[in-house]
């Protein structure tokens, strides 16, 4: 037992040096200025968020830019990925530890556009995320910034085992902003949207909800789940995924998908105060980033962790199952051992029960064997009497 303690630290040790060591450089965001997104806000959130090293993509992504960064930003391109950048996207991803962000748009105006590019490139890459063809608007006061498309959302994410999603919701308070939104919706296998509100998949991850909200059709097409006779103004009170993440625990790549972006947008989730209401916009991108960090650094570590503790428990169950197994099979041996000693007992004593009775047979036989000598001594005695008694004859 001491013995496997040790093992289990030594190695949780090498894991941490090893850790350590894939990370002694802070890790590396790159945000895509190349596709048409703004950059409001961005020089804030990276005047702010000062322990992850930056770089700014201004043209074609490939695998040369790509070379080194840990954390890729797409927030709301309005210009569409080429095959080759998508290729290229796809073949970071699949190197590991990566995390990915692509921030879309409403149907409004050109939204729509950039709601079908944001929907091949997500394709592409092999997520099953995808953006819902529509506008998330809310009329109640407490749910908007004045106006029913100045949506205030809610951070409320799901437990994830070693994701550590808790970190996303520390010191948030207060809603945070999504001027003119969509949501998140999922394609299955065979090609049909799901509702994450109320279908799931393996690796799905909901981090931010609009509540109380209803959806808007603006262009065509129309909405691939939330059609407006269901979901409609008038319809009643919904709630919509708003930031959804897809987790590929092999790979440990996180793929971030959200209905407006951190930065850029018309304004941005950074916001902390719009038309009066006070927002945790600047906690909440400031979380997201910090739950990135250890998603890219501390996750696999933790995951290893968990792994190595699974086995060692499963070792020492197994262990604990044979020395049981030993232990009962000792006591049936023991068994067998004391009836084989009883039956030995009982044949012993058969042995001597059987002993007596030859002998009192042989003491018989004994006597049976003189009566006769006897008897035969008393006839041949009697016909030695008829003899001596018989007349002679007359000479």
């Amino acid at each position: 037992m001491k013995a496997a303690k040790a093992l289990i630290v030594l190695a949780v040790a090498a894991l941490l040096l090893a850790s350590f060591n894939a990370h002694a450089q802070p890790v590396v965001v790159a945000v895509d200025l190349g596709h048409g997104e703004s950059s409001k806000y961005l020089n804030y959130i990276m005047g702010n968020i000062t322990f992850v090293t930056w770089k700014v993509i201004k043209g074609a992504i490939n695998a040369s830019v790509l070379k080194g960064v840990d954390i890729l930003l797409l927030g709301q391109p309005t210009v569409a990925f080429s095959p080759d950048e998508i290729k290229a996207i796809r073949d970071w991803l699949n190197t590991g530890n990566k995390v990915l962000y692509v921030a879309g748009d409403s149907d409004y105006g050109p939204g729509g556009k950039t709601i079908a590019q944001i929907n091949d490139l997500l394709a592409g890459i092999g997520t099953k995320l995808r953006l819902e063809h529509g506008a998330v608007y809310s009329d109640y006061p407490e749910m908007n910034a004045k106006a029913y498309y100045r949506l205030l959302t809610f951070v409320e994410p799901d437990s994830y085992p070693g994701l550590n999603t808790e970190m996303l919701k520390r010191d948030i308070t207060l809603p945070v902003l999504m001027h003119g939104p969509g949501c998140v919706i999922w394609v299955d296998e065979k090609g049909n949207y799901r509702d994450p509100v109320k279908e799931t998949f393996p690796g799905l991850v909901r981090l931010v909800w609009a509540r109380k909200s209803y959806m808007g059709d603006n262009t065509p097409p129309t909405p691939h789940v939330y059609d407006l006779m269901s979901y409609g103004k008038g319809t009643g009170d919904h709630s919509f995924v708003m930031y959804a993440a897809e987790y590929w625990p092999e790979k440990n790549v996180l793929i971030v998908v959200a209905g407006e972006s951190l930065y850029g947008d018309y304004e941005p989730a950074w916001s902390s105060r719009y038309y009066g209401v006070d927002l945790d916009g600047p906690t909440f991108v400031t979380n997201l980033f910090r739950w990135w960090v250890y998603v890219v650094t501390e996750a696999p570590l933790q995951s290893r962790i968990a792994q190595l503790s699974s086995a060692v428990t499963e070792g020492m169950s197994k262990v604990n199952s044979a020395l049981a197994s030993q232990s009962s099979e000792i006591q049936r041996l023991k068994g067998d051992l004391q009836s084989l000693q009883s039956r030995l007992d009982k044949l012993s004593s058969d042995v001597s029960s059987l002993s007596g009775s030859l002998s009192s047979l042989a003491g018989t036989v004994n006597t049976l064997m003189i009566i006769s000598i006897v008897e035969a001594v008393l006839i041949v005695a009697a016909l030695a009497l008829i003899l001596l008694r018989k007349p002679k004859a007359a000479p």
